[in-house]
């Protein structure tokens, strides 16, 4: 079996990262409290950004399904998307880990949880979306590149 009919090799699953970061981040913050509070906007700006993420995220799944090519990173592409909602980003389903992220930081009213953004969004950009974009590369060639130049790999 080639490279290209493997996938792209990816071990963890992009939510395990986000998941994984934002827990610690809840328990660093029940040891060393950080939080804050926007004057009772907290719930208001955290359900909002669960409701984009959830369109953006049903949006991306959609375009899957469509396409009928697996959504999961470790499986084998059978099409490329490069249309609707990944026509803005190469990653819009990774966009939503972040705003998620940010939203459940938000709910909680904890900087700990909202600052695990940044180690998970690297984990993902190093562990997951390097793997991607190089089996993209085998797989679609060209055309994969004219889209990655095309297109940004957040937004």
């Amino acid at each position: 079996m080639s490279a290209k009919d493997r996938g792209p090799g990816v071990k963890v699953p992009p939510p395990l990262i986000y998941l994984s970061f934002m827990g610690l981040g809840y328990v660093v913050s029940m040891i060393v409290p950080l939080g804050f509070s926007l004057y009772g906007l907290n719930k208001v700006l955290a359900y909002s950004l669960f409701v984009v993420g959830g369109a953006i995220a049903a949006v991306a799944v959609f375009h899957f399904w469509r396409a009928k090519t697996h959504i999961e990173p470790w499986q084998p592409a059978s099409y490329l998307i490069t249309s609707g909602i990944f026509s803005y980003s190469r990653n819009p389903i990774y966009v939503v880990f972040i705003i998620v992220t940010l939203g459940c930081g938000t709910l909680l009213g904890s900087l700990w949880v909202l600052f695990s953004v940044i180690p998970s969004t690297f984990c993902l950009y190093h562990w997951v979306i390097k793997k991607e974009e190089r089996y993209l590369e085998q797989k679609f060639g060209e055309r994969y590149l004219l889209y990655k130049n095309k297109v940004r790999c957040w937004l």
